[in-house]
């Protein structure tokens, strides 16, 4: 492994620990949401009578597993993959040629 193989892998290394965070620090959630619902307060009338509470839709946008980070990281082993093979050293070929 030359390199420019290990600079391939400690960028791709770096990308997808840095989408691992992202994900994390966002909710850690399975599939991408558009928003949350969130509970109005409650008076203290409206817990003596038993109501329950209201739930309002807020546009938030939670970024999830599913699509958009797997996605990413494919992308990211799907192009290092492509780098790794392409900095082969000429040492290498010549001897992956020779041996085959």
């Amino acid at each position: 492994m030359n390199s420019k193989q290990k600079y391939v892998i400690v960028l791709a290394v770096i990308l997808i620990a840095v989408a691992a965070i992202l994900w994390l620090t966002s909710g850690g959630e399975i599939l991408s949401k558009d928003g949350i619902w969130v509970e109005k307060p409650m008076t203290e009338l409206d817990k003596v009578l038993g109501q329950q509470p209201q739930l309002e839709f807020k546009e938030q946008f939670t970024l999830g597993l599913l699509p958009h980070t797997a996605v990413f990281v494919g992308l990211v082993v799907f192009i290092s993959a492509i780098f790794f093979y392409v900095f082969k050293s000429k040492k290498q070929r010549r001897l992956n040629e020779a041996n085959n």
